[in-house]
């Protein structure tokens, strides 16, 4: 099999060749300061067939028998069950469940080479218009976009510029095992960024395939939002480009859109959501007003916060500060940010044969919001934690309990 290779090309204001990662831009932003951003001169942007989950199919340094039923875990019934509460059958039905949505869009490109979602950019259901729908102003059109994105089902949006730093070098052929061309058209300036939440019931039984299901069915809440929301802006004569896992990254995206901030986990903590969120976004022509990156604290916080460091079984998440030197190929090269070891994170993963999400469990920030009382706490714990008091918060947080493990049958009991 032809094996990828690490994209070495460094970034410049020159333009590359269609399909070797054409970057039209400087290295920095004016926005890299209030996102927290630390960019340095041997920037490289990043192929897609280094991220852990390609490498689980090319790379005999990740791939194993463990890997591959760990992805089909995703859409075939009893793979990995045992006789272990939270990872029997029925467990891993609730996942395979739960996986119906996104699976569905993979599959209808499956015979055409595409792998919507995870290689290739979803496909929308409608052409462009041929007639381009009057705007009015592009701040009243952000306004419409928002509340048409709610519409579908997001609980969070942002809207951003286009940043091509983020987008992948090179696209990765799950089926070949080489790279390909990551070819998305010049004027599609703007960005949309979503966010839908997981819910933090089922998220406390983390680690197990019952907890797993959370993050499949966020995986199909956003395919069928992110069709809807391209399939709106086509509709109205504009061009969309639906994205999931595919073509950039979605977290330096949400940060830029005002969804978050970065945390020592490597997850985005949305202020009101925390960890619980799934990201998506959608790359147009369709002229919109830009939000800003907000901070709320997160990176103070993290700097005097290890839980997650501390609860990780693989010990794959940084005590440190955050560093410059990647840890292995699944890493950018030239940020200053905490860096997640992926290589361990997933063979934990494959080994017990479903996600992890144990630091999205006891992240502080990781609270309940669906009653007024619950909400109320958050944000006064929020406002000490973003203070000098940040440590009280943390002492807090532990002192009460919260992030501690439930054992699925609880949650398959109604959560009493």
């Amino acid at each position: 099999m032809e094996k990828p290779i690490r994209n070495t090309q460094k970034l410049s204001n020159a333009n590359q060749p269609a399909g070797e990662g054409r970057y039209r831009g400087p290295l920095s932003d004016p926005r890299d300061a209030a996102c927290g951003f630390e960019i340095l001169d041997n920037f490289e942007r990043f192929t897609q067939a280094n991220d852990i989950y390609s490498r689980g199919r090319w790379d005999d340094r990740v791939r194993s028998d463990k890997v591959f039923k760990w992805f089909r875990s995703m859409f075939m019934a009893g793979v990995n069950a045992r006789a272990r509460e939270g990872y029997t059958s029925k467990d891993f039905a609730l996942k395979v469940g739960a996986w119906v949505g996104s699976n569905l869009a993979v599959e209808r490109g499956i015979g055409k080479g595409r792998g919507d979602g995870y290689q290739d950019d979803i496909q929308v259901f409608l052409p462009p218009a041929d007639t381009k729908i009057e705007i009015g102003s592009p701040e009243r059109m952000a306004a419409d976009i928002k509340r048409a994105c709610k519409f579908y089902g997001a609980d969070l949006v942002g809207i951003t510029s286009t940043d091509l730093r983020w987008h992948y070098s090179h696209r990765y052929d799950a089926k070949r095992g080489v790279e390909k061309p990551n070819d998305i058209p010049d004027e599609l300036v703007n960005t949309i960024v979503i966010g839908t939440v997981m819910r933090h019931d089922i998220i406390r039984t983390y680690p197990s395939a019952t907890a797993s299901a959370a993050v499949g069915l966020g995986y199909s809440i956003d395919a069928n939002i992110l069709q809807s929301i391209a399939t709106f802006i086509h509709a109205m004569g504009y061009r969309a480009v639906a994205s999931m896992n595919d073509t950039a990254q979605r977290i330096p995206y949400a940060i830029q859109a005002g969804l978050g901030e970065y945390a020592r986990s490597t997850l985005l903590i949305s202020k009101d959501y925390g960890p619980r969120l799934r990201i998506g976004q959608i790359f147009t022509d369709m002229p919109l007003a830009h939000d800003k990156p907000i901070r709320f604290g997160v990176r103070e916080f993290c700097e005097v916060c290890r839980r997650c460091a501390d609860a990780c079984p693989p010990r794959a998440i940084p005590f440190g500060e955050p560093q410059t030197v990647p840890i292995n190929q699944s890493n950018f090269v030239g940020i200053r940010k905490w860096t997640v070891d992926a290589e361990k994170c997933f063979k934990f993963w494959t080994n017990q044969g479903t996600e992890c999400g144990i630091c999205i469990r006891v992240c502080p920030y990781n609270k309940d919001t669906s009653t007024w009382s619950h909400r109320l706490y958050y944000r006064t714990w929020r406002k000490l934690a973003a203070s000098k008091l940040r440590r009280f918060a943390l002492w807090l947080d532990i002192k009460l309990g919260f992030g501690k493990r439930k054992e699925p049958g609880w949650w398959w009991r109604g959560g009493d």
